[in-house]
């Protein structure tokens, strides 16, 4: 097996560490100033797993978070498994979980990629990293977990398109941008860690 794709120790505790996150993330609950109703953390921590593991890291911890509830684990939001999820209008964010961090992933590890190989200054490049990180989290994290979403409440619901976009998407759109951002920032100041964890478990 290719080493680079091996899932040793480091990389299986960065994916349990990870799963935990999701489900912890899941189950803390903050009153939503914009709609009166409250939100998770869960965002916060479907993005971050993407911003900071690999791709490889980043779909096994989607994977086995998913497995949790599917086994009957109450890992996702007001405690509750992925049956008592699922099924109903909201169900369709449980399908951006399981993809998100892996484009995520993918998208700014290809950018990032492109931004060294261009050799800038020191400054030039952080900064450049710094919007990526900000950008792929926003973009990508809101497309690929809202749009699922709003998706499966129109169908199971029946309510009109502006509707569905209005109770999955719009309505959470304050707070999931402050959780992209926040996403980015702590991903930014995990860079280093992680990178020195990763040189020393190849050594």
């Amino acid at each position: 097996m290719n080493k680079k794709n091996a899932l040793n120790p480091h990389r299986m505790a960065f994916i349990a560490i990870f799963a935990a996150l999701n489900c912890i993330c899941a189950w803390l609950a903050v009153p939503n100033p914009f709609s009166g109703t409250s939100f998770s953390l869960q965002t916060f921590a479907i993005i971050l797993t993407g911003l900071v593991l690999s791709p490889l890291e980043s779909l096994t911890t989607s994977v086995v978070y998913i497995l949790l509830g599917a086994v009957g684990l109450p890992v996702f939001s007001s405690f509750g498994t992925l049956y008592s999820r699922l099924f109903t209008p909201y169900g369709g964010y449980i399908i951006g979980f399981l993809f998100a961090p892996l484009l995520i992933s993918l998208t700014k590890n290809a950018l990032v990629t492109t931004i060294e190989r261009k050799h800038l200054s020191d400054a030039a490049t952080k900064t450049l990293k710094s919007v990526v990180y900000i950008g792929t989290a926003i973009v990508l994290g809101l497309l690929v977990i809202d749009i699922p979403a709003v998706i499966q409440h129109k169908l199971m619901s029946g309510t009109p398109w502006s509707v569905s976009i209005a109770m999955a998407a719009l309505t959470f759109f304050p707070t999931d941008l402050l959780k992209c951002i926040l996403a980015a920032v702590v991903s930014l100041a995990l860079e280093k860690p992680l990178n020195s964890i990763r040189t020393k478990g190849k050594s």
